[in-house]
C-alpha cells in the first residue's frame, strides 16, 4: 500500500511526518513513482486529475489544503475526495481577517497616510458594535472567522445556501436574502469555494446592493469574484475598499489594475498556510479510517462541488 505526496512545499516535511504517522505504509513523493499499482492514496495540494488515472487500485483523494475544485471532470476517478479541515489553518485565517477588519474600522490606513506628512490627527471611526461584519460562507473557515470577530464585539451576518443556525448570527439564505445581506454589512469576507453557482457571484448588480463604502475582504476563490466589475465600483465609491487575498488568474497578472489601485490591497494566497505536524495527523486519520472502513470527513460533496 502506497501514499503518494504531491505538497506545494516543504515536501521532505510531509514525507517525515506520514511516515512517523503510517509507519506500516509506505509514503512516496510524486513524480517518483515505483508501481503505479500500489498507490491507494493520494495526497496533494493540487494534482492533474489525468495523472490520477494511472493509479488503478486509487481508493481516495485526500487534499492538503482547502481548495478542492480541481477534483472534478470526466477525467476524474469515481473516488471519494476528503476535503481537509484544520482547526490550525482556520485560525491563521481568522487572524488575517480580524488584522484587517480591525485595520479599516479603526482607520489605521488614515493614520499611516498621515504619518507620510507628519500629521498628528485623531480620525474619527464607527464601534465595533456599529460595524456589522458579513461572512459568505459559513463553513469550518467562516464560523472560526465569525466567531473571532463576535468575541471582539462585532455584529455577525452570515449568507449560506441553506441557513445558519447560530444564535449569535443574523442568518441569512439562498439568491434571495443576499442582496439584503450584502446591504445590511459594513464589510463582507468572502470565504466561498469555487463552484458553478458561485463563479462570478460578486459582480456589477450584486455590488450595487453593498452598502456605499463598505469592505471587502476576499480569502476564498478568486472567481467569486467579478474583477472588471470590482474595480468599477471602487472607482465610484460603491466599495469603499478590497482586501484580496485571491484572484481569479493566480499569479495576479503584472498589468492587472489592482495592483495600483488606491482603494486596493493585495496578498499572495497568504490568509493560511497547511501546518505539516496538524495536517498531516489529520489527513492519516482518514486513510486509517477509510483502511478500517469507515467514512472520512468532511468528504466532498460532488454535486456542490465542495
Amino acid at each position: 500500500m502506497v501514499v503518494l505526496l504531491n505538497p506545494s512545499r516543504d515536501a521532505s516535511k510531509w514525507v517525515a511526518a506520514f511516515r512517523a504517522e503510517l509507519p506500516d505504509m509506505d509514503v512516496e513523493l510524486w513524480p517518483d513513482v515505483g508501481d503505479p499499482d500500489r498507490v491507494e492514496f493520494v495526497v496533494a495540494t493540487r494534482h492533474d486529475v489525468a495523472d490520477l488515472g494511472n493509479y488503478p487500485n486509487l481508493r481516495a483523494v485526500l487534499a492538503m489544503g482547502a481548495g478542492v475544485e480541481q477534483y472534478s471532470g470526466p477525467l476524474m476517478p469515481d473516488v471519494p475526495v476528503v476535503r481537509l479541515a484544520d482547526p490550525a489553518m482556520s485560525d491563521e485565517m481568522a487572524a488575517y481577517v480580524v488584522h484587517w477588519i480591525v485595520h479599516f474600522q479603526r482607520r489605521m490606513d488614515v493614520y499611516l497616510s498621515q504619518q507620510g506628512r507628519a500629521e498628528w490627527r485623531e480620525a474619527p471611526f464607527a464601534a465595533a458594535a456599529e460595524y456589522p461584519v458579513g461572512i459568505l460562507g459559513f463553513g469550518t473557515i467562516g464560523t472560526r472567522i465569525a466567531a473571532a470577530l463576535f468575541d471582539l464585539g462585532y455584529p455577525i451576518n452570515a449568507w449560506t445556501r441553506t441557513g445558519v443556525e447560530a444564535e449569535w448570527v443574523t442568518g441569512f439564505s439562498g439568491q434571495d436574502e443576499l442582496d439584503d445581506f450584502l446591504s445590511a454589512c459594513a464589510a463582507v469576507v468572502n470565504i466561498l469555494p469555487r463552484t458553478a453557482a458561485t463563479s462570478g457571484l460578486l459582480n456589477a448588480a450584486r455590488f450595487r446592493h453593498f452598502r456605499r463604502g463598505a469592505l471587502l475582504v476576499n480569502l476564498g476563490r478568486g472567481a467569486t469574484t467579478d474583477e472588471v466589475d470590482l474595480v468599477r465600483a471602487l472607482d465610484d465609491g460603491q466599495v469603499g475598499m478590497a482586501v484580496l487575498d485571491v484572484v481569479a488568474s493566480e499569479p495576479l497578472d503584472p498589468a492587472s489594475p489592482l495592483w495600483t489601485h488606491e482603494h486596493v490591497r493585495i496578498t499572495p494566497h497568504a490568509a493560511g498556510f497547511t501546518s505539516v505536524p496538524s495536517a498531516s495527523r489529520l489527513i492519516a486519520a482518514n486513510i486509517r479510517r477509510i483502511v478500517n472502513g469507515e467514512q472520512p470527513f468532511p468528504m466532498v460533496d460532488k454535486v456542490r462541488g465542495y
